[in-house]
């Protein structure tokens, strides 16, 4: 799997819910659907959902209720869902 030491989130979207698109750094880019995570306490419901941002450190996305999702758990599951598709 590819390192991601270094890089960055410099954009994202919303495609619908559950599903992110994120750009990085180097120009790569991942589209990947996150339901895989709904079991997590804080995982956002359909209204906190369009309230994320890009973290601190440029490395994950966030909600205002503490859930964030990493830029390579996103690529992770986007390699995945490639695959499996």
């Amino acid at each position: 799997m590819k390192s991601f030491i270094g890089l960055k989130i410099i954009e994202f979207k919303l495609i619908e819910e559950n599903t992110i698109h994120i750009k990085l750094s180097d120009n790569s880019e991942y589209s990947a659907n996150i339901e895989s995570f709904k079991d997590v306490h804080c995982y956002p419901d359909p209204t906190e959902w369009p309230m994320a941002f890009i973290g601190e450190f440029k490395t994950d996305i966030e909600w205002r209720n503490e859930f964030g999702i990493h830029m390579d758990q996103i690529a992770f599951l986007s390699e995945k869902q490639t695959k499996s598709a």
